[in-house]
């Protein structure tokens, strides 16, 4: 079986238009990718154009996309360009199959669908994988933390992922080294699952016995968002850490300092209210940890974890309001009012169909006072379901 018979028309297309593939080779302008912000841009103009998904554009020319999609020259050349090398990129892909590596775009069965979920726009447009994808549709705990982390540090990541392992959750980590490999490691030793999102260097790795024999046995799986001969970059290093985060249902963070990966990925995640995340506190903690756990007292998302505790983070994530009902209304020291109380069973009502008249009737409140409710919830963005699903779109 060839690629382009594993490959569907929708996701050869997406990779002709955003992989560098056959770019990294040549260097032919004319093969030069789209960057992530211009697919963003034109994918959300194709959805909404007469043509939806990137398959139809296979048999267009210059003339329709100008006129269809009301594109410049320039882009509608660009365009056209890269659709014309569907056979070479076939012919990538399938000495990538033939190393054990297969892409996966954003509509595709293993493309990890929380990360998809979590970010949207901000997720890749693809990513490499080597092992069974089977493991990113299971529930996840992430581990993220120092390179340099102290024999504290090991021996907390080490309990703490068996407990992980033996409760039938899966480990996802970095791959770096450190907190990453450590959990990694361990969780293998354990004969847990791994999802690790590494950086770089995804060929290299599978030159390594240990890591093949790991993924023959279907333990491990490995996922990146940039070509597999990629050496290290720290753009790289730290753009993979949301994904980290979001294929996760929490993270801990064991180690971090207050520059570097860890520290900013740390407040990345917060930032946007993706997951809970799990901070390891104790007299001789870094500095980092202890700065998270202050800088965010009224964070519902930050939960301290002592570094004797031997309590269950999979019953504890349970138990932790997830970042779906979070997004949007963490609790803060001037959101200390009743507003976050009374909005789930306004809007409930509201779907319901019940008038403004019925509603403040029904609660006993003045007028003024439910439209300054209703005014700050049509300011809350929309929120997404935690369950698991079926990804149908294509890009």
């Amino acid at each position: 079986m060839t690629a382009l018979e594993k490959i569907s028309d929708e996701s050869l297309a997406i990779l002709l238009m955003t992989s560098d593939l056959l770019y990294r080779k040549t260097k032919d302008k004319d093969q030069k990718p789209f960057t992530h912000s211009e697919w963003n841009k034109f994918a959300s103009l194709l959805r909404n154009s007469p043509y939806s998904t990137p398959a139809t554009l296979y048999d267009k020319n210059e003339e329709h996309l100008m006129r269809d999609l009301l594109l410049s020259r320039s882009m509608a050349n660009k365009v056209c360009s890269l659709m014309k090398y569907a056979g070479s990129m076939a012919i990538e892909i399938e000495k990538l199959m033939g190393m054990g590596i297969w892409i996966a775009t954003r509509g595709d069965k293993n493309f990890p669908q929380r990360v998809k979920q979590l970010l949207k726009e901000q997720s890749p447009p693809f990513f490499y994988g080597t092992g069974d994808g089977e493991l990113l549709r299971s529930s996840a705990v992430g581990f993220v933390g120092s390179r340099d982390a102290d024999p504290s540090s090991i021996e907390f990541t080490k309990r703490i992922v068996r407990k992980v392992v033996e409760e039938g959750a899966s480990i996802v980590s970095g791959g770096a080294k450190g907190i990453d490999l450590t959990s990694q490691n361990e969780a293998l030793a354990y004969g847990g699952r791994v999802v690790s999102f590494v950086h770089s260097e995804l060929e290299m790795l599978l030159r390594k016995k240990e890591v093949r024999k790991a993924i023959v046995d279907g333990k491990l799986t490995i996922l990146s968002a940039v070509h597999p001969s990629a050496r290290f970059t720290g753009f790289n290093a730290m753009g993979r850490n949301k994904y980290i985060y979001t294929h996760s249902k929490g993270t801990v963070v064991v180690s971090s300092n207050i520059k570097g990966g860890t520290w900013e990925g740390a407040n990345e995640n917060l930032k946007n209210s993706w997951v809970p995340i799990i901070v390891r506190t104790s007299e001789n903690v870094p500095e980092g940890n202890r700065k998270l756990l202050e800088m965010n007292a009224y964070n519902q998302l930050v939960i301290p974890f002592s570094n004797e505790s031997n309590q269950s983070i999979v019953e504890l994530l349970k138990k932790t309001p997830s970042e779906s009902n979070n997004k949007g209304k963490q609790i803060k020291k001037e959101d200390l009012d009743l507003f976050y109380l009374v909005w789930p069973t306004i809007k409930a009502h509201i779907k319901q169909g019940y008038s403004s008249s019925e509603l403040c009737e029904l609660f006993n409140v003045l007028p003024d006072q439910l439209d300054l409710w209703m005014q700050r919830g049509n300011k809350i963005k929309p929120t997404y379901n935690d369950s698991p699903f079926e990804q149908t779109t294509l890009f």
